[in-house]
């Protein structure tokens, strides 16, 4: 019987805030892995509430497996560990959806321990479910990433999902900043903007959404130069954004990337809420993909080993 299941992380390549309302959002797994493995009760095993990993523990791992059990009408007698330790780094997150991979794996094992057909469908409304119960805000697009897997368009109010094609001619750079951040604390800042000051938060928004059409046009379309320049448009926009809400989602570290991937001949943003966490960057050419790897080893900024695209969750 089937006792792991593993899901990818994700990368957000565009539609980061617009997403939320409403705009369409390129995600792309990242194969650096979480991996949910079934422990007979009793195991004397480093178990915290069913979780392995000390930080944090994972109630989205909870609630998915609760959901799946009252759904799929199986009962578990054993503990859940979870491992992310792929999706993070020595001693911070990385920022490329631990707990949503969790979440998707999660689905995923209890799927094929109920002998049921996991299709993607039936593994995103498990996941999404479980996950909406610890972090209701969100769009679930790092969800459907970890399900699905490669390269998707997702359209958040009605959680469709996409495939898209990589576009020919498009490399890309994953940047760790060292930072990481809290993707919570950022989108409530932005709530707050929009309480306070809704004309400046649609300004701001409306930007957005206009270059988020552009970039998910451009990467069905895979056309990669037009991406590069959207890429640098939106990246601007999400500082103009945090500079009105007060928030720094385009803080020191990622101005620097942006400003280096400028100078080798791409364009780079945050992927996802910003803060810190992780940049994508994209170029034309391998040589400026190669210049912009030295100017960020220059700065002290890690160049990722990840492999953008590839499986999502799996069982066994």
């Amino acid at each position: 019987m089937t006792d792991r299941a593993t899901a990818p992380g994700k990368m957000m390549l565009s539609g980061e805030y617009a997403v939320l309302d409403g705009a369409p959002a390129i995600v792309a797994a990242v194969q650096r892995r979480a991996e949910v493995r079934v422990v007979e009760v009793g195991h004397d095993g480093p178990i915290a509430r069913g979780l392995a990993h000390p930080e944090p523990c994972f109630p989205e791992v909870d609630a998915t497996r609760r959901l799946a059990e009252r759904e799929l009408g199986i009962t578990l007698d054993a503990e859940l560990t979870v491992d992310v330790s792929q999706l993070r780094g020595e001693t911070v997150k990385l920022g490329l959806g631990s707990s949503a991979a969790a979440a998707a794996a999660t689905a995923a094992l209890m799927v094929a321990r109920a002998g049921v057909d996991a299709d993607p469908a039936t593994l995103f409304d498990l996941a999404i479910r479980g996950h909406e119960e610890v972090a209701p805000q969100g769009s679930g697009a790092d969800v459907a990433s970890a399900v699905y897997g490669e390269l998707i368009r997702y359209v958040a109010p009605t959680k469709t999902v996409r495939a898209v094609s990589w576009p020919s001619g498009l490399i890309a750079s994953v940047v760790f900043t060292g930072q990481a951040a809290s993707t919570r604390e950022l989108v409530a800042k932005v709530r707050e903007l929009q309480a306070r000051d809704e004309a400046q938060y649609d300004g701001c928004m409306g930007e957005l959404l206009r270059v988020a059409d552009v970039l998910a046009d451009a990467f069905e379309a895979g056309e990669a130069a037009r991406i590069i320049g959207a890429t640098d448009e939106y990246g601007r926009a999400m500082a103009a954004l945090g500079h009105a809400a007060n928030a720094p989602i385009v803080e020191e570290r990622l101005e620097a990337i942006a400003w280096m991937a400028r100078e080798a001949g791409g364009a780079a943003k945050p992927s996802g809420a910003g803060g810190g966490d992780v940049a994508i960057a994209f170029f034309g050419t391998g040589e400026e993909a190669h210049r912009f790897g030295h100017m960020c080893s220059d700065a002290g900024f890690e160049v990722l080993d990840v492999v953008l695209g590839g499986p999502g969750a799996t069982a066994g």
